[in-house]
């Protein structure tokens, strides 16, 4: 899909094409699953907030003014229904053999090759805050940039700064203890 006819297809979309939104649906399915697996730790939860994340686009996409992308906005509806989903039930489990389908090229788990260290990390990575966690995902492994967190994240950039710096500083004060 051609990163052109992503916006072509969002205005079809707001005219009540279904056609249209069911490519941009192909489009960022995969993407936004990958995206709010990181948050949610949970495969078969991450498949429902997705599909919930298609459906409210697709009620709101009237909403939609394109200020940002619609890869940004749709993963603020994901992000959004994520945490509600962790604020209103804390079980959060691994789902293991999903883990092993995200070892893409582009994840950072492909980088690390000592799976004693990716361990630790995972570890480290659970004792973060939520907030720390979820705004050192979204750069180190989803690549945003600090505008974009901030925007999905509904906090000011210096606050996405400060949390990206926190997580940074637990992770490498404690990867030096267990290494």
């Amino acid at each position: 899909m051609k990163k052109n006819s992503i916006p072509q297809l969002v205005e079809l979309s707001q005219k009540g094409d279904s056609n249209a939104f069911e490519l941009l649906f192909t489009t960022f399915k995969t993407r936004l699953h990958h995206s709010l697996f990181r948050i949610l730790r949970n495969y078969h939860e991450t498949e429902d907030i997705v599909q919930q994340a298609f459906l409210r686009a697709w009620e709101k996409i009237g909403t939609f003014k394109g200020n940002s992308n619609f890869y940004t906005w749709l993963y603020r509806i994901g992000f959004n229904l994520a945490i509600t989903k962790i604020n209103s039930s804390r079980e959060n489990q691994i789902d293991e053999g999903f883990e092993s389908t995200l070892a893409a090229p582009n994840n950072v788990e492909s980088t690390i090759e000592n799976s004693e260290l990716f361990e630790s990390v995972q570890v480290l990575l659970n004792e973060l805050p939520e907030e720390q966690r979820t705004a050192y995902i979204l750069c180190e492994v989803d690549t945003k940039n600090y505008d974009e967190i901030a925007n999905i994240t509904g906090v000011p950039v210096g606050t996405v700064r400060s949390r990206i710096f926190r997580a940074r500083q637990y992770l490498m004060e404690n990867l030096k203890d267990r290494l």
